[in-house]
């Protein structure tokens, strides 16, 4: 009796941790499956790097397999996924403003370049959050470089699927 009772709790144990580990989503499955191909909206400012992020209406256009964001002016964007591990911590500290606001959201960092591919930390021109809410319809990209404008203003595009 005991035995069937501890083979009970293992089992159940056993299926709650398969589930919890089923329900999170890698970061490869939500460029895979959620991320769309393309993305209208708006952005009140332009981001450093100017003429890939630009500000006003636009629209981006995401190439999965070759990691590349292109906006409506043909202009091309290289990026990588920055792993959470891999996240500086100065840039993790300053995402704690942002909890409300990417909660509920499938959101990645992302290191962009706008010369070269597969950026890396050291070699990419700088970073930008992505997050994806309503199964990727909506979408909002926002740098992370937050300090090289005396009035505070940023790249922050939020836009619809198209």
């Amino acid at each position: 009796m005991k035995l069937k009772r501890l083979l009970g709790v293992l089992a159940l144990g056993l299926a709650v941790v398969t589930l919890a580990a089923c329900g999170q989503k890698s970061t490869e499955n939500i460029i895979k499956n959620e991320l769309k191909d393309s993305y209208t909206g708006y952005s009140e400012n332009k981001a450093y790097e100017g003429l890939n992020f630009i500000e006003g209406s636009d629209t981006l256009t995401f190439d999965k397999k070759d990691n590349t964001i292109t906006n409506s002016n043909g202009k091309v964007t290289y990026f990588s996924v920055v792993s959470d591990d891999d996240v500086p911590s100065d840039v993790k500290t300053f995402l704690k403003k942002y909890d409300d606001e990417l909660s509920g959201t499938d959101n990645f960092t992302i290191v962009i370049d706008t010369k070269e591919k597969n950026p890396t930390l050291k070699t990419g021109d700088s970073l930008y959050q992505v997050a994806l809410s309503d199964s990727g319809k909506e979408i909002r990209i926002f740098e992370l470089r937050q300090d090289y404008d005396a009035d505070g203003n940023f790249y922050d595009f939020t836009g619809t699927a198209n």
